[in-house]
């Protein structure tokens, strides 16, 4: 089994078009300046995706993400099932102060620990991913037993840049520290977790038969 972690493709926020403190984070939409999707779409492939058991997040940028990947390998809509969870949504960042004018407070913090103003911190999405991380086994168990070969399925799932490092520290076990020297993935960026024997490249952080690849690291920006 492996899981890969897609972040979404250039949303109107990243590109300046839009602000998440005026329309609200959950109804970002993807930009059409920048695209990166058909990329993505090509190393996944539609035999991978068309077995995988696939979950998304429900905000907008990741919900149009998934279709514009989906549709790229010639995969329809209801081809394919892809359950959403709420659980796999962006960091909360408030709703008034900005990411940029609390970076000096997240500094003195730590990047983990610190809870942006009015919203949460990424502890706190590490808490939520623990139940998310349970649900995703019992759903892989259930289909398991129910295909012909009794394998386990890949996993694929849709979501967000703060969210797949804080998924990656809880699979592995990793470190605060090992967090906080994780940069954030860019759009359509694909992260895998897997076992180390059945891994392309060679794992970045390992946990026991476990290990990960395709992070970015701070010094490497």
């Amino acid at each position: 089994m492996q899981i890969k972690l897609v972040r979404h493709d250039w949303s109107k926020q990243n590109t300046g078009e839009e602000d998440a403190v005026v329309v609200g984070d959950p109804n970002i939409s993807l930009s059409e300046k920048k695209i990166n999707s058909p990329e993505a779409a090509k190393l996944l492939g539609a035999d991978y995706l068309r077995q995988a058991l696939m979950y998304c997040s429900p905000y907008r940028r990741t919900r149009q993400t998934k279709t514009r990947i989906l549709t790229a390998c010639g995969i329809a809509e209801g081809e394919v099932r892809v359950l959403e969870d709420p659980r796999l949504r962006e960091v909360e960042h408030g709703y008034e102060n900005t990411v940029a004018d609390q970076e000096k407070l997240r500094e003195v913090h730590g990047w983990f620990f610190y809870r942006f103003e009015g919203g949460e911190s990424p502890a706190d999405c590490y808490d939520r991913l623990c139940t998310f991380i349970e649900s995703m086994h019992r759903q892989a168990r259930r289909m398991k037993r129910r295909s012909p070969g009794g394998k386990r399925p890949n996993i694929v799932i849709f979501t967000h840049g703060l969210t797949m490092r804080c998924f990656v520290m809880r699979y592995l076990h990793l470190t605060v520290e090992q967090f906080e020297s994780i940069h954030n993935p860019k759009n359509c960026d694909i992260i895998t977790i897997g076992k180390i024997k059945h891994l392309k490249e060679k794992p970045q952080f390992t946990s026991g038969k476990w290990g990960v690849t395709g992070l970015r690291f701070r010094k490497d920006s």
